[in-house]
């Protein structure tokens, strides 16, 4: 069996692993082809192309490398029709691996197109359901209520529960001073974010003397982040590994973070985040148009109220955040009133039975493929 993964950014590199590993497991001779990070080359994918070419997002962002992102897609969509897979499984990053999904549709390719992380129709854009049901065979969705917004299309689509939840709970008392920061995974955002989370550690410094920062580091961003946050006023300690990252999260009880998947984390691990983030003024009110949600942070839009504080676009202001994270900090009733808030909203992404994401997932699409 081949299978041709698509991911565009690291947290679909994440995901993409533990699923393509089950799957693995049930079918020891895959062969693996596609484009993506550290995780699943180190389970045998050769990336066609460095995952940091299409670390970008936002409109206005994307619009200076709009021609190469164009040449790459339509170099990744000839690539895989000449290797002809039995399934495609693209990650996340709809932008980039729905344009491709769609392309090789509409080129003749008549494997499997599966896709895992459903984009957010609830969100905004509810019109990409319909779209996106012309040219996919499933969806692999993270989150109980997306489904049926996908099946009201006549597109197949499954609950796999949330990979976050796997994950054991930290077993180790937190370091009340270990604040981990967390700018984002792409360039673009981090580009925003580091100048942002700079001006928060100045202003925690003086409050908090015995204050140390973990910035765990992907590879799309690295060399930029350990160029930009050598030289802060409090201790910073870069993570380059895996196990290290999980160790940092384990650690930390307290974390300043750019909004996306990582909010799940933190609550995972019990630490309790302030989320914040940037766009460019068109992009994010394009969003604004777009959407009718109160929250932008998941970990808040799945408990239908702010448990974790964020502080988003205009409201992303240093004197407000070091607020926020301060509190945290300082204050040990508040960081357990919101771990309890948090360990309860994610109960809500756990599978019946005990049953694990990444099988649900390897046997759902083994069972695609297989159709």
């Amino acid at each position: 069996m081949k299978m041709a993964v698509l991911t565009g950014e690291p947290s679909g590199d994440l995901l993409a692993h533990a699923v393509v590993r089950a799957v693995q497991e049930q079918q020891p001779d895959l062969e693996l082809l596609g484009i993506g990070g550290e995780r699943l080359e180190s389970i045998g994918l050769k990336s066609r192309f460095p995952l940091r070419a299409f670390a970008v997002n936002g409109i206005a962002e994307v619009l200076p490398h709009l021609p190469r992102l164009l040449l790459r897609i339509e170099q990744i969509t000839r690539w895989v029709l000449a290797e002809n897979p039995d399934v495609v499984l693209t990650v996340d990053a709809p932008d980039l691996t729905l344009r491709i999904a769609k392309a090789l549709r509409a080129r003749g390719y008549t494997g499997k197109l599966v896709h895992l992380v459903a984009p957010t129709v609830w969100a905004w854009k509810p019109e990409r359901a319909a779209k996106i049901a012309a040219f996919l065979d499933h969806v692999l969705c993270l989150f109980p209520f997306e489904p049926r917004y996908f099946e009201a299309h006549d597109l197949p689509a499954t609950f796999i529960g949330h990979p976050i939840v796997d994950r054991p709970r930290p077993d180790i008392a937190k370091d009340p001073n270990a604040l981990l920061l967390l700018p984002g995974s792409r360039m673009t955002e981090v580009r925003r974010m580091v100048p942002l989370f700079r001006e928060v550690v100045e202003k925690l410094a003086a409050s908090q003397p015995g204050l140390r920062c973990l910035v765990p580091t992907v590879q799309t961003t690295r060399a930029f982040v350990t160029a930009r946050m050598g030289d802060w006023p409090t201790p910073i300690e870069f993570l380059f590994r895996e196990e290290d990252r999980l160790g940092a999260f384990r650690q930390a009880g307290t974390a300043l973070a750019a909004s996306g998947t990582v909010a799940l984390e933190l609550a995972q691990a019990d630490v309790a985040g302030v989320i914040t983030y940037r766009l460019s003024p068109s992009t994010y009110r394009q969003f604004k148009r777009q959407t009718s949600l109160n929250h932008l942070s998941l970990i808040n839009i799945l408990a239908g109220e702010e448990i974790m504080p964020e502080r988003m676009q205009d409201a992303a202001q240093p004197d407000q955040l070091a607020r926020d994270v301060q509190r945290l900090l300082q204050d040990e009733s508040a960081r357990n009133t919101q771990v309890a808030a948090q360990r309860a909203t994610l109960d809500k992404l756990t599978l019946s039975g005990g049953q694990s994401t990444a099988k649900l997932a390897a046997e759902t699409l083994l069972n695609v493929i297989r159709a």
